[in-house]
């Protein structure tokens, strides 16, 4: 939008000073027609770093109101190129703060993660460094449990319904890396990525197939199936 705007600028400036300047020996050379014109006050104006001053003096020896004109020209180009600068500084520095924020949350959440697998190691019952649904399940209905997966921004309700699903994935049980790794998805401050929609999917096939396994005989059930997939 910016470049756009600066573009509208420099187009009708090229036109204004196209007509002032015409018959005149620096109309000549540099603003014969509008296209040169307009490659005269990029470059020599809003691109320049003498920000237009020999351009504005080179005007004067014209007529001291076309060198009041330039002048505004070039203050407009030159606030609009600031300003564009500006916007895209500001959009480096907030995209680097939310990366530095994102990583100082993960760092966060990676050690209330692992105090929580020391908390869960203490509830091991076999010692093998596995969690199962039955750990899991005891482990969840203590209430230090809730307050570490608060303090991660992890809703217990969602990861008690998940459990199963999770635990098949794993064959029965879970190490200290896949569990962790399964939490910090489920936080709320997490982003959806495409491989959370993958996961879903999967999650609700085999779930229909589960229904589907369960009543083989209902003939309306299999047209239902055959329709979603």
């Amino acid at each position: 939008l910016v470049f756009v705007l600066l573009l509208m600028i420099i187009y009708m400036g090229a036109i204004a000073f196209r007509v002032l300047l015409e018959n005149t020996p620096m109309g000549k050379e540099r603003f014969e027609t509008v296209t040169q014109a307009m490659g005269t006050l990029l470059l020599d104006c809003a691109m320049s770093g003498t920000k237009g001053g020999p351009l504005i003096r080179e005007a004067y020896q014209e007529h001291p109101i076309i060198s009041l004109m330039m002048f505004c020209f070039a203050l407009l180009a030159n606030v609009t190129v600031m300003g564009m600068i500006g916007g895209l500084l500001v959009q480096t520095i907030k995209k680097v703060a939310e990366v530095e924020e994102e990583e100082r949350s993960v760092v966060s959440n990676l050690e209330i993660v692992d105090d929580f697998w020391t908390h869960l190691a203490a509830h091991d019952t076999d010692s093998n460094g596995y969690i199962v649904r039955e750990e899991f399940f005891n482990l969840i209905s203590q209430p230090q449990t809730l307050k570490i997966l608060k303090k991660m921004d992890v809703d217990p309700e969602i990861l008690v319904s998940l459990s199963d699903f999770m635990f098949e994935e794993n064959k029965g049980r879970m190490s200290q890396q896949s569990f962790n790794h399964w939490v910090c998805d489920l936080r709320g401050t997490q982003k959806c990525t495409v491989k959370d929609h993958y996961e879903t999917r999967k999650f609700i096939m085999e779930k229909l197939n589960d229904i589907f396994a369960a009543a083989p005989q209902a003939n309306k059930l299999d047209l239902l199936k055959g329709s979603y997939l």
